[in-house]
């Protein structure tokens, strides 16, 4: 407690000193905050102008119109043409898929058709030549179950 007493006493003589110290702290830290502001907005500036360089279009003011605001307008419509682009592939996209999904589903209801058809005719095959070797005759029958095997059409009765 003494200590402090002393340094305290000591620091009512340099008060104007102490003050003069702090102040100078504080803006020697406001300083450098500063610095540190400025270089954030140029390095904000540096990256608006190369964004609206890649655009196509200035960041300067021209004309009538303000700084940045024809650069503004640019890159909107730019994403907006994104955004459509994005929407119209999505679409197309989703219309292929669609597309290829019914015609796999005819593809393979076709392909179950044939399988049946060919399922089909082998059994009429195996009853015409069991009947055909039952009789020992061969006839019209027994010839469209092979054209049925074969994939033809059947023979017409006359």
């Amino acid at each position: 407690m003494l200590f402090i007493r002393s340094i305290l006493a000591k620091l009512k003589g340099d008060f104007a000193f102490v003050v003069l110290l702090v102040v100078a702290g504080i803006g020697a830290a406001l300083y450098v905050k500063a610095a540190h502001v400025r270089a954030d907005r140029d390095d904000l500036l540096r990256r608006v102008e190369v964004i609206c360089a890649r655009a196509g279009q200035p960041f300067e003011a021209s004309g009538k119109v303000a700084r940045g605001v024809a650069c503004n307008v640019r890159i909107a419509g730019l994403a907006d043409f994104k955004a459509k682009t994005d929407e119209l592939t999505a679409a197309t996209l989703a219309q292929a898929l669609a597309d290829h999904d019914a015609r796999q589903l005819t593809d393979n209801l076709a392909a179950r058709a044939a399988a049946e058809a060919a399922r089909d005719a082998a059994h009429r095959m195996e009853t015409a030549d069991a009947e055909a070797e039952r009789r020992n005759l061969v006839d019209r029958e027994w010839t469209a179950a092979v054209n049925g095997v074969a994939g033809l059409r059947p023979t017409v009765a006359r």
